[in-house]
């Protein structure tokens, strides 16, 4: 196994990204926004090319507001819940088109309320990549994929899983390209 594999999975192995309470709670410009979420989901992703790039840019966080993906800052200023918005769809969004991750979003917010339906994304990601993780370390923890949930967090599941799987195999691609 390489040794970016292995620095991968022990990272992910102590993750903690941000729960909605932890998010600042103070208004930020943009080039703080793009640094903080930069830092604070740098380690979900795997290949060596998403971690020498920046994984949220300005231009990407103009698309979604643009887009109505997530409300305009105020006065060039955003707030947690534009954070919770950014860490979301910048995750999100490479398991599905940008009109479905709202769609997603739109609904968690509807069911479970800003804050929980983004605790409960959290929650759901970090499980995912341990469980990931653990198929890496040859010592699979089916406990994710076998938990129950609602038909309401069904999708959030799903697109989770979705996520780990498909940066998982595009790692595991790259490393068989170089061989």
């Amino acid at each position: 196994m390489s040794k970016n594999i292995q620095m991968w999975i022990e990272k992910i192995n102590q993750i903690h990204l941000p729960r909605y309470e932890e998010l600042p709670n103070i208004d930020l410009y943009l080039d703080q926004v793009i640094t903080y979420v930069n830092n604070a989901i740098k380690d979900v992703f795997i290949l060596n090319s998403q971690l020498d790039e920046d994984v949220v840019t300005p231009s990407m966080i103009n698309n979604y507001v643009k887009n109505k993906i997530m409300i305009p800052p105020q006065k060039k200023k955003y707030k947690r819940t534009h954070l919770a918005f950014i860490i979301t769809i910048t995750i999100l969004k490479h398991v599905g088109s940008l009109s479905d991750v709202s769609l997603g979003i739109v609904n968690l917010k509807n069911v479970l309320g800003t804050s929980l339906a983004y605790d409960t994304f959290i929650e759901f990601i970090e499980k995912s990549l341990k469980a990931s993780a653990s198929e890496l370390n040859h010592t699979p923890d089916p406990t994710y994929y076998m938990m129950p949930v609602s038909l309401d967090l069904l999708p959030l599941k799903t697109a989770t899983l979705a996520f780990t799987s498909i940066m998982l195999t595009r790692y595991l691609f790259s490393i068989q390209t170089k061989n």
